[in-house]
C-alpha cells in the first residue's frame, strides 16, 4: 500500500499504547457497542482539553471567575491521581509510533499485524484517561518504514459520530503542535 494510505488530511503522529487481540470484526450488536464505548470515550478526551474559562466568563464577576477556576485546578489534580492509580493497576501496553487518520492507522515497528490480519486495536490516546478505544481494523497493506516495518490497518464499522470524534482528536493535537511549535525557544 502506498504512504498516502491514510489520506491528505491532517495526521496525528506519537507514541501511544498499543493492545492487539486478532480475530474476527465484531457483529452488529457488538460493534454498536464499542461505537457508544468509543463516542463517550473521545467526548471525555475532548472535554479535557484546555478550555480558558476567562475568556468564556470574561462578563461574570472576578470572584465567581477565581472560584471557577481553583475548582477546574482542583478537579485536574484528582483526575491526574485517578489517571495515575488507574494505570498502576492496568499494566498499559507498550507505545507504539503510530499514524492515526479518520479513516485507519498506520502502526509503525516489527511487531505491527501482519497483512490480512484483523482485530480489535486497543489505542490509548491520552495518558489522563486510561481506557482505550476499541477500533475494530483489517490490516490492507505493510509497506517497509526507516527504521521497521508499518502495518496499514483500516478501521471497519466506525460510525458517523466516532469518525468525526476522531478527526477533532486530531485537529486538537495538530493545533497543539502548531502552539508548541510557536512558543518553542529559536535555534540561533
Amino acid at each position: 500500500m502506498p504512504v498516502s494510505f491514510l489520506g491528505q488530511g491532517l495526521i496525528f503522529e506519537d507514541f501511544l499504547p498499543l493492545g492487539w487481540s486478532p480475530g474476527p470484526l465484531p457483529p452488529t450488536i457488538a460493534l454498536s457497542r464499542l461505537n457508544a464505548e468509543n463516542q463517550q470515550l473521545l467526548g471525555a478526551e475532548a472535554s479535557l482539553d484546555e478550555v480558558r474559562v476567562q475568556d468564556a466568563l470574561k462578563d461574570e464577576s472576578p470572584a465567581l471567575l477565581h472560584e471557577l477556576q481553583r475548582l477546574e485546578f482542583k478537579l485536574n489534580v484528582l483526575l491526574r491521581l485517578t489517571a495515575e492509580l488507574a494505570k498502576r493497576s492496568s499494566h498499559l501496553p507498550a507505545p507504539h509510533h503510530i499514524k492515526l487518520a479518520a479513516q485507519g492507522l498506520e502502526w509503525i515497528g516489527d511487531d505491527a499485524p501482519q497483512m490480512g490480519s484483523s482485530g480489535i486495536l486497543d489505542l490509548y490516546i491520552n495518558t489522563t484517561l486510561p481506557q482505550p478505544l476499541r477500533l475494530p481494523v483489517t490490516v490492507i497493506g505493510n509497506r517497509a518504514h526507516t527504521e521497521s516495518a508499518a502495518a496499514q490497518m483500516q478501521f471497519s464499522g466506525l460510525s458517523d459520530q466516532v469518525v468525526e470524534l476522531i478527526e477533532k482528536l486530531i485537529f486538537r493535537h495538530h493545533r497543539r503542535l502548531v502552539a508548541g511549535a510557536r512558543i518553542a525557544p529559536k535555534k540561533p
